[in-house]
């Protein structure tokens, strides 16, 4: 009796043994793909260039037509003002704006700043010595989809706080009362009437 249990010990030992060596073999790889896909990460972390050769590329519009369109107004109401300003298209807010508050608030600050910093502006016009004048954001027919509103509402407080006009172009384009505030705000010369 005493050899059964004995020999049922050793088995019990063996089939654990055999257990043990397979979860720590697991164990091991299960590392040993972390460590590798951490250092994959570190790799694209560090430039982008190992990911950035794994696809293929291709141009894309910066604009579609009707932004592009406003774009080209844009740039002959600009090339009538006589104060130097610049049109950038496509801007990052947080290339424009910085956030700035009591250090009390670092923490409200860092998070609004990551909130509103990567939106992007369609349009900014700058002045001279580069500070921002106006942002014009264009309001197409597929605008209003999504969490576009919450969006947009970020966009309008960060400008307003900074003291920077924001001006909504509809999908049909400037209205008439809109070129007369651009110029007026630009300093530019009034447009032409064909005769």
């Amino acid at each position: 009796m005493i050899a059964v249990l004995v020999g049922l010990f050793i088995a019990i030992i063996a089939v654990a043994n055999a257990a043990t060596s397979k979860l720590k073999a697991e164990r091991d790889e299960a590392r040993s793909t972390c460590e590798e896909l951490r250092r994959e990460l570190n790799q694209a972390k560090s430039s982008g260039a190992d990911l950035a050769q794994r696809i293929g590329w291709g141009k894309r519009r910066l604009m579609n037509k009707p932004e592009f369109s406003l774009y080209c107004e844009l740039q002959q109401l600009l090339a009538r003002s006589r104060d130097g300003q610049r049109l950038f298209a496509q801007v990052s807010f947080g290339a424009f704006l910085e956030a700035t508050a009591r250090a009390d608030l670092e923490d409200i600050k860092k998070a609004a700043y990551f909130s509103v910093q990567r939106k992007v502006a369609d349009f900014v016009i700058i002045d001279r010595v580069g500070l921002p004048v106006i942002v014009i954001e264009y309001q197409g027919d597929g605008h209003y989809q999504g969490s576009a509103h919450d969006r947009d509402h970020a966009k309008r407080i960060a400008c307003q706080m900074a003291g920077v006009p924001l001006m909504e172009v509809p999908a049909v384009g400037l209205s008439e009362g809109q070129r007369i505030d651009l110029s007026r705000i630009l300093g530019a010369a009034p447009a032409v009437a064909a005769e």
